[in-house]
């Protein structure tokens, strides 16, 4: 670029230093901050959530001052606080330690006394008892707090100190369902437990913690409310399991969530200096989840699958509004999709016309600025999917994961092990929308990840959620949930097969929007509040009725016919009693058994035992629940698309970024390809040109005039062709056939092959 500089990967005007220059020598000169901030907002330089940049352009512009490109003003001295913030001990004894008999049940006159201010007589005791007795002892209290001795008729048992919750905590925001901007706003509503202390001495007295926990927790929130204008709905404590068990915590209806990650509030130096710690969480009041969950939401405006396109080219639609940081780059991706959508089954360079986009494709994925990613590659496409859904009744939301093999790329950066001899790569875990006549409407999230060469499995059930690969279940629940927000009139089912049967996802549930189901397939035979197990309680239920059922041909077995017994009951299931959930609370669900009778020999009958939240009182319910289950399958035929149509596992490049970079592009075609396939089946008498333009729809024509064509155009995908086509799924999703003729122009069944060439 004549007339700029380059600097942390991006190109600075020179004319915008030299402007600059001149206001810092001024008569009125800003301040150096405001002009670090009017040079974010010329130059665009933001982060991913789209805020000003200001820590990292200030660096940019301390080299370019060193470079002697700019002239700024001095940066203002840094001025150290006039006294420590460590709490002060004034070395006065402490308050006479009270007497009492360590069976007693209850304490006569057991309060909490509130420090009003740094005036209060009862500041100084508060200091010097957590000073000298707490194991903390004269770290200091940061922000917005609360203090309060624990007295009694005999004297001062102990002490409480509240304060902020921490800004960021994985486990703590994964429970709650908290993305950024709802954390952004909701946090104030967290109350942060960060002392409490029974002074040592008074022996071992029965439920004194649980007894102090309760008066506490039902004071501090009115305290906090007349003092700050904010009233909690959850409050947060981190207890060092090396010294502590939290049984008080336990006892007191405390949940416990998962561990810190041992780095502290003070997280500058990114190491972890600190013992790691578990996080406790108590609901102050019974829908806190919902109310933290609580954001402005904007309502998408529906557009349906069947609407005419607006722009002349399907590309320019789906990825409008993309965002690379520069406008090239936008263009860039949009040629990058066309070339693909193009020849979705050549490699990756042969995309492309010529060598010029061939190179500016792999200059694409291979930039290092870090807002070219997965996410932001695919942003367009999941607002578009979006949309669509908001035009329907009922959307079902499947999500799955599939790994893609990558190990002839011995030199490749960033893979990981696939497991056991099977080589390493890259996982996928997407969420895939679908009408409820099987028709995709897009990729609604995904993300992918490298697993590292060594895990801890020993020790899983002591991991929280957010630890473990399992999250990815709960992260796309919390999607589908901001979704759900976004679209009140649409109602969102999310599907997963029997991996996906994890307690904290039918947990995270109950803070669910009103219009946002689970439809999961049970794995574990789970212990209910009557102490039975579910399927014998299931198997004790009255057959509900039968239902016949088309089972598609499939790896070299014949079509059939089966026959399925339905029952289903609504159950409460407990949680796994593993050291993590044992204290959290039971849930209700509906489950429905659906099981083959009389299955021919040789072949494995039909048993799909579903748990969901959807309500089902009546037969013709729970026949639509397995219906809709069975649909999930439509994901298992996308990964097939993916990697048989587009050839995704095929990539030859340097890190698995661009790996995943590349992959946003081949998603957006496999969804498309999908789409257009399922259409000429299910609608055969919509207009081509609805989907196709007409330069497709002239080499279409071609095609099915003269059969005789050359092999690189042979691309056909029919789902009875296809190796991956004829999976249609138990009750034949997948498998229907018109028996409309056939010959009629210009309808998209005429044109059900999608890939052109």
């Amino acid at each position: 670029m004549i007339g700029a500089i380059r600097i942390r990967g991006r190109w600075v005007s020179l004319e915008l230093l030299e402007r600059l220059s001149k206001r810092s020598q001024g008569l009125e000169t800003p301040s150096r901050q405001e002009l670090v901030k009017e040079f974010c907002r010329a130059t665009g330089w933001r982060d991913a959530k789209g805020r000003l940049s200001v820590s990292s352009a200030s660096v940019a512009l301390r080299r370019l001052e060193a470079l002697g490109k700019v002239k700024l003003p001095p940066m203002a001295p840094r001025i150290k606080g006039p006294c420590s913030r460590r709490l002060f001990d004034d070395g006065e004894p402490l308050p006479e330690l009270p007497k009492l008999r360590t069976q007693v049940g209850r304490i006569s006159g057991l309060r909490m006394r509130l420090v009003r201010d740094h005036l209060d007589p009862a500041h100084r005791i508060w200091n010097r008892l957590v000073a000298r007795e707490h194991p903390l002892r004269r770290s200091p209290l940061v922000g917005a707090q609360l203090r309060y001795l624990v007295e009694c008729d005999q004297g001062i048992l102990g002490a409480f100190g509240f304060g902020p919750a921490a800004h960021h905590m994985e486990c703590r925001d994964q429970w709650i369902g908290w993305n950024a901007a709802a954390r952004l706003q909701n946090r104030p509503k967290v109350l942060g437990l960060s002392r409490f202390l029974i002074r040592p001495g008074l022996g071992r007295i029965p439920n004194l913690a649980s007894q102090c926990y309760g008066l506490v927790l039902r004071q501090a929130p009115r305290d906090w409310l007349e003092r700050y204008g904010v009233k909690p709905v959850l409050v947060e404590t981190y207890v060092d399991r090396l010294n502590h068990q939290g049984r008080s915590l336990s006892a007191s209806n405390w949940r416990r969530v998962g561990e810190s990650k041992g780095r502290g509030r003070d997280d500058r130096q990114k190491q972890k200096n600190k013992s790691i710690k578990d996080v406790w969480l108590y609901e102050l009041e019974p829908k806190a989840r919902a109310q933290l969950q609580e954001r402005h939401a904007e309502i998408l405006a529906p557009r349906s699958v069947f609407a005419p396109m607006l722009a002349a080219d399907w590309v320019e639609e789906e990825m409008s509004g993309v965002d690379m940081g520069d406008e090239r780059l936008n263009r860039r991706a949009r040629s990058v999709l066309s070339g693909r959508w193009a020849r979705p089954a050549s490699s990756f360079y042969r995309s492309f016309d010529n060598k010029a986009q061939g190179r500016g494709a792999y200059e694409l994925v291979e930039n290092p600025r870090a807002e070219i990613n997965l996410a932001s590659l695919l942003a367009p496409h999941q607002l578009q999917t979006a949309r669509r859904m908001a035009a329907e009744k009922v959307v079902l939301l499947a999500q799955d994961t599939t790994a893609l093999s990558y190990s002839t790329l011995k030199e490749t950066q960033g893979l990981g092990p696939l497991g056991e001899e099977h080589g390493q790569g890259l996982f996928l875990h997407s969420l895939q929308a679908f009408r409820l006549d099987g028709i995709i409407l897009g990729t609604a999230w995904a993300e992918t990840w490298a697993r590292p060469e060594h895990s801890d499995t020993t020790h899983r059930n002591q991991q929280s959620i957010d630890q473990k690969e399992s999250g990815r279940w709960l992260r796309a629940l919390q999607v589908a949930a901001e979704r759900a927000r976004q679209m009140p009139q649409t109602k969102i089912i999310v599907c997963g097969d029997r991996e996906s049967d994890i307690y904290e996802l039918y947990d995270q549930t109950t803070a669910a929007p009103e219009n946002l189901y689970v439809l999961i397939r049970s794995q574990h035979d789970r212990r209910l509040s009557d102490a039975t197990q579910l399927r014998e309680t299931l198997a004790a239920e009255p057959l509900g009725g039968t239902i016949e059922v088309h089972v598609p041909r499939r790896q070299g077995r014949p079509a059939r016919k089966a026959i399925l017994e339905i029952r289903w009951k609504k159950v409460r299931i407990e949680p796994p009693a593993v050291a993590l959930k044992k204290s959290w609370p039971a849930l209700e669900v509906y489950a429905v058994w659906a099981r083959e009778v009389g299955a021919p020999g040789q072949t494995e009958p039909i048993d799909w035992l579903v748990l969901s939240t959807w309500p089902v009182e009546t037969f013709k319910m729970a026949c639509r629940l397995v219906k809709w289950y069975a649909l999930r399958w439509g994901i298992e035929v996308w990964h097939g698309v993916l990697k048989a149509v587009c050839g995704v596992e095929k990539r030859q490049m340097k890190s698995a970024k661009a790996l995943e970079r590349a992959l946003a592009f081949d998603m957006i075609v496999s969804s498309r390809v999908l789409l257009l396939n399922r259409l000429g089946k299910e609608h055969p008498d919509l207009q081509a040109e609805l989907f196709y333009s007409p330069e497709e729809l002239a080499v279409l024509d071609i095609k099915k005039r003269d059969r005789k064509i050359p092999q690189c155009y042979k691309t056909d995908i029919a789902p009875c062709q296809h190796p991956y086509g004829d999976a249609g799924g138990v009750l034949g999703a997948y498998s229907r056939r018109s028996s409309r003729p056939q010959n009629t122009g210009g309808r998209l069944a005429d044109f059900a092959n999608p890939c052109l060439v």
